[in-house]
């Protein structure tokens, strides 16, 4: 899932943590990011990614916080307690006030799913300051091009 992306302020490519319970759309994000340019760690599991965060520097986490299975929440606290500089963006598919509320309080971004692709690419490269891999006027993404969206697995 490594790549190759260099910029102007980075020696290394960003890292990003995407934690999701569903499959699909976590094995998407991952691809799409890569494809981006990202390093990518990707994990559907709740104790993985919590030792990633224990272990590994990211500059931005993903992570959906209606997960049926785990907890998104307790997750971006770790984060918070163990690398307060790393960016998090909320995604979730419920959109209850306390879900709202949390993603406002404890992350920089929130996308309620279904969303497009090139909305968490656009959020993902203003967080990181990605500037200049901004889209030009009438240039896009694959993701843009092909209106990919992101949904539950059984919406």
């Amino acid at each position: 899932m490594a790549s190759s992306k260099k910029n102007s302020d980075h020696q290394e490519p960003e890292r990003i943590l995407v934690y999701d319970d569903e499959q699909v759309i976590l094995d998407l994000l991952a691809l799409v990011l890569s494809r981006e340019g990202y390093e990518v760690a990707a994990t559907p599991s709740d104790e993985e990614a919590h030792g990633l965060v224990s272990t590994q520097a990211f500059d931005l986490a993903i992570t959906d916080l209606g997960l049926r299975r785990s907890n998104g929440c307790k997750l971006v606290k770790t984060i918070r307690d163990l690398s307060p500089d790393t960016t998090v963006v909320a995604i979730s598919a419920y959109p209850a006030r306390e879900v709202v509320r949390f993603a406002r309080e404890n992350a920089q971004a929130f996308l309620q799913k279904p969303f497009a692709l090139s909305d968490l690419l656009s959020v993902v490269r203003e967080a990181l300051g990605d500037e200049s891999l901004a889209e030009a006027p009438g240039e896009t993404t694959s993701a843009s091009q092909e209106g990919l969206q992101v949904t539950r697995g059984n919406a």
